[in-house]
């Protein structure tokens, strides 16, 4: 192995290794991992620029935009809110309403985003009804991980695998979409099963509390509620028929100005009542994913990625069954110890490669293997993904501390289920034909 590749490789595992301990900033820890690989010269600065998707940054710049806006607005506490009223306020009707509700947002709302607002309010809810709020955040964040697999832009690594090896949001929701259904339909299944009873309160319910629990009144801006609303419809439907735009009207939509448009037109109609928006986008996540891909990239160039690759074919011996079900397993524990935004990205590289090998498996069920596994099994630790790390951090802030063991005792058992879901359809997949 050449010297570049060892600077490469080892500064990757570092980098890695710091993101897992979640001690220091990771956009720091990134940026510093990058300018190691500049200054050491593995790459230089237009190898480094080119090797970012900025197809990535548009759309997720774009996605940041509408959803702060509907935050602001109220829409996220107020839906919260309805729901909770509908069902009664049961805890067990909650255990199976608000982890759906959590998956179904995380569909067309990254799954950051509906964490931050669901858990809090959870939390709240759990309070007044004097019941352990643990079983349904937790719950919230397996079933918001498996429904962020149906689309695009559900998740972060989908927009990674999506954009760096050009599957839009139609083959997302076409191919993953119906797989994540089932899944988060048994995964939901499997937590009531497990988690019913820790979920039921002997104590009185101060019902004057609930009486006094105002939905509407959460809406603080009605202006902006259906601007954020008309935002994100038209960036959903920009996302859907973008190709057929380009190929009948011949207008370049590409998949970032699907979300841009939408976004700045947003922004232009909103006037004072947005002018703060783009300040409260968060920046470090645009220049955590910046940092990652001239770290990722580093590997690429210098063969580190290629020999990974052949390393994968050469274990499955042939059978693209066996490899369709490593990259799933592979990439779900995987994600349970590191981030699966890294993950994703250092996988799309390693399909992009496999991909040139003769006879190996389509790259779509490579790629829907990989999203599945990242996506879901990010579930089985704390920090597997950055909607586990919001959920237990609201968690700790409003006085509740659960550890690592019992989150794992809560998550584990849906999200397996769900896996062997996924390897079963996937498979069924790969028989039928239809990838």
């Amino acid at each position: 192995m050449e010297s570049s590749a060892i600077i490469a490789l080892l500064t990757f595992l570092i980098v890695y290794g710091i993101l897992a301990t979640e001690k220091i900033n990771r956009t720091i820890i990134v940026g510093a991992g990058s300018i190691v690989l500049l200054v050491l010269g593995v790459l230089d600065l237009n190898e480094a620029i080119n090797y970012v998707n900025w197809e990535t940054i548009g759309l997720l710049l774009g996605m940041f935009v509408i959803v702060i806006v509907l935050s602001d607005s109220g829409f996220f506490s107020y839906l919260s809110f309805v729901v909770a009223k509908k069902l009664k306020y049961d805890p067990q009707t909650m255990l199976i309403v608000f982890p759906l509700l959590a998956g179904l947002l995380s569909a067309f709302i990254d799954s950051i985003t509906v964490m931050l607002f669901l858990a809090a309010l959870t939390i709240e809810i759990a309070k007044i009804l004097k019941i352990d709020p643990v079983p349904l955040v937790v719950g919230e964040v397996v079933i918001a991980n498996i429904g962020g697999s149906s689309t695009l832009v559900g998740d972060p690594p989908n927009v990674i695998l999506g954009t760096q090896l050009g599957f839009g949001f139609n083959a997302f929701a076409v191919n993953n979409g119906p797989i994540a259904v089932v899944a988060a339909l048994v995964a939901v299944g499997a937590l009531f099963l497990m988690q019913r009873k820790n979920v039921t309160s002997s104590v009185a319910i101060d019902t004057s509390a609930l009486s006094a629990i105002r939905a509407e009144r959460t809406i603080t801006n009605k202006w902006l509620l259906r601007l954020g609303l008309g935002a994100l419809v038209a960036a959903v439907t920009l996302l859907i028929t973008h190709e057929y735009i380009q190929q009948v009207w011949h207008i370049p939509i590409t998949v970032p100005l699907a979300a841009l448009i939408p976004a700045f037109v947003l922004l232009l109609i909103g006037g004072r009542e947005t002018e703060d928006t783009l300040k409260k986008v968060d920046y470090d996540v645009l220049l955590f994913f910046i940092g990652l891909f001239i770290i990722v990239g580093g590997l690429e160039k210098t063969g580190v990625i290629a020999t990974f690759a052949s390393g994968m074919v050469n274990a499955a011996a042939g059978n693209n069954a066996l490899l369709m079900s490593m990259l799933l397993w592979g990439s779900g524990f995987a994600s349970g110890v590191i981030d699966n935004v890294p993950f994703a990205l250092t996988m799309s590289y390693v399909i992009r490669d496999m991909s040139f090998v003769p006879s190996i498996l389509a790259t779509s069920l490579m790629v829907w293997a990989v999203s599945l596994g990242t996506d879901i099994g990010g579930n089985l630790t704390p920090i597997g993904a950055s909607a586990n790390v919001v959920a237990y951090s609201s968690l700790e802030k409003h006085g509740t501390r659960m550890g690592w063991i019992r989150w794992i005792k809560i998550a584990a058992p849906p999200t397996l289920v769900a896996l062997v879901l996924c390897n079963l359809l996937l498979y069924v997949k790969y028989l039928v034909g239809f990838y």
